[in-house]
């Protein structure tokens, strides 16, 4: 089962459960009790979507607040005038309403329609503002900047812009894991109560669960408290839905081993065997998930970085107490924990869970046509990635009906460049030579609309240049430009707009994405080949995962981009793949492991490959396929959700989840490895 040493540790710890039993528990409860309070502050120290690099444009717009006046994320307040020859009335109650927002501490009017020209529009008009840099303070005065309102039914007021876009964003995560916590906890519990043939047992996974996320919770807020790294809003929703399906799947494996073996075994023996071979399963399965997740901290952003150690937190929390608090609850609960008896003879596997033992027989029975057909299905999910779209995330997140994402629209149709792209140029060389130079050859490329100078005011002289670029900021011909421009003037001028801002987010996923692919692939390869002595098994398992995602991402696709099932259609959110990735890679690995260790074990006691994948598939069938339903119930209910992003990553991880449980596990890995017979196990210079 392990080599010795490992035989040593599982001993020992299951020494130390039994002894300790009620303290384990109760120390467990202290420390979820105390940590209640922190995780319910962690929104109060998330920050924005942190889709974000630390690179010329947000120099360019710090440059821009401190030595231009133009805030760095302006609240746009947009005016509108609902009575027909009342332009006298509606300039008033535009200067009422500033006058109002004014007032408020630290809120300060940076653009003013009645001073400055371009700002109104037919019956449209807009104001920039800009609000305190926390995204507390951003908060407090978002809401009473909301609260100034219309004091005349004729006209109206509405904020948008990334602050007040972002803050929609957060209350709306919020709401959307309240949805789902209120729909998936109850569907788990009663599937697992399913699954055990009763409440007591299910009622384990769920508060190993409970406890796993909110001590997580409670560990990320001390880091974003702390400032030790800025955490994106995404983590909110993150941990509860990473927490909740790989705890409960950890839990699943861990109660049914022990209620299969207690069936023949005393309770300690029972609960040593729980730990060395399902103890054994969490552990590989979560440096899989862990070592697959490590690999984002290669894209350099805050959303990656911090949604992935909030990720890595609660799995790491999730296996310490499915080694600890699950065993010492199972051993706590047994009716007879002291009993050396064997209450009931035992049973041969290879007779028990009737449908597995069938359906592995027919898919043995025609291997070739077995994985053929599996691989026909997964290419047909497949063929919508081709049309794939990713776009960066902005008020078309929030729903139709969302007052900031309507004013947003309004503003981009009345008041944005048509088919046009904002780029700015900072001087950095202070050399009025280079500058005009850089003038006159900008004037002459043939993609510049428009230009605009201006400099600072004060000592440093600084010169902006604002120019109208033709084509949207998001075009690969307007991206390839601005590439071309920072390249061109490095040194002279520093490259800011929401042009380089796409550019620079674009490059940063897309250039650095093979060594988050690479860094899961390499350490889950050896991770596995170690655990289960094989070459061709964890080549097997990885080629099985990436099938598996490949699929969902299909399915999202299908799902998302065309707004099927009533949602808005909607493009793919560019780090929704890397998520997906990142978190269903090791995930998955969840279901493969317990798999090949059912296998492993009966190959391992038979040295017969064919009657050790039967014995497998009809013993880990039915949990396999339980855990998949559990872990599914939790993610499902994300796709209910306001906020594009976390709708896509609730039916992506479902749609893999699916896919690996049914296609993959049930299908192709038993085909696969019934063709490949003894190269199932073979290692070189491996003593078995």
């Amino acid at each position: 089962m392990a080599d010795s040493p490992a035989k040593a540790m599982y001993a020992r710890l299951t020494g130390f459960v039994s002894r300790h039993s009620a303290g384990i528990i109760g120390l467990w409860v202290l420390l979820a009790a105390a940590a209640i309070g922190f995780a319910a502050q962690l929104p109060n120290v998330l920050g924005d979507h942190g889709l974000m690099t630390n690179g010329a444009y947000s120099a360019v717009q710090r440059l821009l607040s401190s030595r231009f006046d133009l805030p760095e994320e302006p609240v746009v307040l947009l005016f509108e005038n609902r009575r027909m020859g009342a332009e006298a009335e509606f300039r008033a109650f535009i200067a009422r309403t500033l006058m109002r927002v004014d007032r408020i501490s630290g809120v300060d009017v940076a653009r003013n329609p009645l001073r400055q020209q371009g700002m109104v529009k037919g019956r449209y008009a807009f104001a920039l503002v800009s609000v305190p840099g926390s995204m507390e303070e951003k908060k407090r005065a978002i809401e009473l900047i909301r609260r100034v309102g219309s004091d005349d039914p004729a006209f109206a007021i509405a904020a948008t812009g990334k602050p007040v876009v972002q803050d929609e964003v957060n209350r709306s995560s919020k709401q959307d894991l309240k949805t789902a916590e209120t729909i998936g906890v109850p569907v788990a519990f009663a599937l697992l109560a399913f699954t055990f043939g009763g409440m007591g047992a299910a009622l384990i996974p769920i508060a190993a669960g409970v406890v796993s996320v909110v001590i997580a919770m409670a560990i990320v807020y001390g880091i974003g408290a702390t400032g030790v790294m800025e955490l994106s809003v995404f983590v909110y929703n993150v941990i509860p839905m990473t927490g909740m399906a790989v705890c409960l799947d950890f839990a699943l494996f861990m109660v049914s081993r022990y209620r299969e073996e207690r069936a023949r075994r005393s309770a300690w023996e029972t609960l040593h065997v729980t730990v060395a071979t399902s103890g054994r399963t969490v552990i590989v399965s979560a440096c899989c998930v862990m070592m697959a997740l490590i690999g984002t901290f290669a894209i350099r952003m805050p959303i990656f970085n911090s949604v992935a150690l909030g990720a890595l937190t609660v799995i790491a929390v999730s296996a310490m107490i499915n080694l600890t608090l699950v065993p010492a609850l199972l051993f706590r609960l047994d009716p007879h924990p002291k009993s050396r008896r064997r209450p009931v003879e035992p049973e041969d596997p290879r007779k028990q869970h009737p449908f597995w033992r069938v359906w592995t027989s027919i898919v043995l029975r025609r291997p070739i046509v077995s994985a053929i057909s599996a691989l026909a299905a997964l290419t047909f999910c497949l063929i919508p990635v081709s049309a794939i779209r990713l776009d960066i995330p902005g008020p078309e997140s929030l729903p139709r009906t969302n007052e900031a994402r309507m004013a947003a629209e309004i503003f981009a149709s009345d008041f944005g460049p048509r088919e046009r792209s904002t780029v700015y140029l900072v001087s950095e060389s202070r050399s009025r030579i280079h500058e005009e130079r850089m003038m006159r050859e900008l004037r002459q490329d043939p993609r510049v609309h428009r230009i605009a100078e201006s400099r600072s005011a004060g000592w440093d002289d600084t010169m902006l240049l604002t120019l109208w670029v033709r084509g949207q900021g998001d075009s690969a011909e307007t991206l390839g430009w601005v590439r071309e421009i920072e390249q061109r003037w490095s040194g002279v001028a520093l490259v800011g707009g929401e042009a380089k801002y796409e550019q620079e987010v674009r490059d940063e996923i897309f250039n650095r994405v093979k060594y988050v692919l690479g860094f899961a692939l390499l350490s889950n390869f050896a991770i596995i080949a170690a655990a289960f002595r094989s070459l061709l098994l964890p080549l097997k398992a990885v080629a099985m995962n990436l099938a598996s995602i490949g699929a969902s991402f299909g399915i999202l696709v299908w799902i998302c981009q065309a707004g099927r099932f009533g949602m808005d259609a909607t493009d793919i959110a560019i780090m929704i793949p890397v998520f997906i990735y990142g978190l269903t890679f090791g995930i998955s690995m969840d279901y493969g492991i317990f798999l090949l260790s059912r296998i492993y074990e009966s190959y391992k006691r038979t040295n017969d490959n064919a009657s050790a994948i039967q014995e497998g598939m009809s013993v880990s069938g039915r949990i396999i396929t339980s855990a998949a339903a559990i872990m599914i119930a939790v993610t499902v209910p994300f796709a209910l959700a306001d906020v594009a992003g976390v709708r896509q990553l609730g039916i992506g991880i479902a749609a893999a989840l699916f896919i690996d449980a049914t296609l993959v596990r049930s299908v192709l890995v038993p085909s696969i490895m019934k063709i490949a017979g003894e190269w199932n196990w073979w290692l070189p210079f491996a003593r078995r």
